[in-house]
C-alpha cells in the first residue's frame, strides 16, 4: 500500500518524521493482521464455549474480507485467514467447521453454507441469495455469453466461487449452460424474458 511505501522510504533514506496520522493508520493495519488473545480449548473451559469463541473470533477476523469479496468466502480461504491471524495458536479444520455451525447459534450475520458440489462457503447475512443470484444474472445479460472466469475476474473472486454462482444460477433456470469441448459457458434464459 502508498501507506507502507511512505514510512519505508523515509526510514531508509531516515529523513522526515513518519506523521502521527501515518503511525495511527499503520497500527491499525498491524493490528488487523492478528489477534492480541486468541481463544483456546484451555482458556475456554468447555468445547461449546470455545466453538462460540471461535465463532466471535471468525466473525471478527473474516467480516470485512467476505464483504470486500462480495458476501461469500471459501471455507479453505477463511480457514487459511484465520490460522495467519492466530500466529501461533492455530486451529484445526474441524474446529473451524464447528466454529462456522456456532456462528447461527449465536445470530452472528455469517453463515456456512454448501453449494450442490460440496464446496463449503461463509456466506454473509448482509446479502442475500436473491441479490447475490441478480447479480450473476445481471453479468451474464451484459456479456450475453460468460465463463467462470470471466465472471471471477469481474466480480473479484475466486474461480471456483464464481463457477459455483453461475451452477447455482443454472439449476434455478435464471441462465443456461452449455458444456462443449472449448469449455462450460453461460448464457441469458432467452425464455425467461420471451
Amino acid at each position: 500500500s502508498e501507506l507502507s511505501k511512505s514510512i519505508a522510504s523515509k526510514l531508509k533514506d531516515k529523513q522526515g518524521e513518519i506523521t502521527e496520522d501515518e503511525t495511527v493508520q499503520f497500527k491499525s493495519y498491524l493490528l488487523s493482521l492478528g489477534i492480541d488473545d486468541p481463544v483456546t480449548k484451555e482458556s475456554a473451559g468447555s468445547d461449546k464455549k470455545y466453538y462460540q469463541g471461535l465463532a466471535k473470533e471468525l466473525f471478527f477476523i473474516l467480516d470485512q474480507p467476505i464483504q470486500d469479496a462480495g458476501g461469500m468466502m471459501t471455507l479453505t480461504d477463511a480457514f487459511v485467514r484465520v490460522n495467519r491471524a492466530r500466529g501461533l495458536e492455530l486451529v484445526s479444520p474441524d474446529d473451524i467447521l464447528q466454529a462456522c455451525k456456532a456462528l447461527q447459534e449465536m445470530n452472528l450475520p455469517l453463515s456456512l453454507q454448501t453449494f450442490p458440489s460440496g464446496v463449503m462457503v461463509l456466506k454473509s447475512s448482509n446479502q442475500s441469495d436473491e441479490e447475490l443470484l441478480q447479480k450473476i444474472v445481471y453479468f451474464v445479460d451484459a456479456f450475453q455469453k460468460i465463463s467462470a472466469e470471466i465472471l471471477a475476474k469481474e466480480l473479484k473472486i475466486s474461480v471456483l466461487l464464481a463457477g459455483e454462482r453461475l451452477a447455482a444460477a443454472a439449476s434455478e433456470g435464471h441462465i443456461v449452460v452449455d458444456k462443449s469441448v472449448s469449455g462450460i459457458e453461460y448464457y441469458p434464459n432467452k425464455l425467461l424474458t420471451a
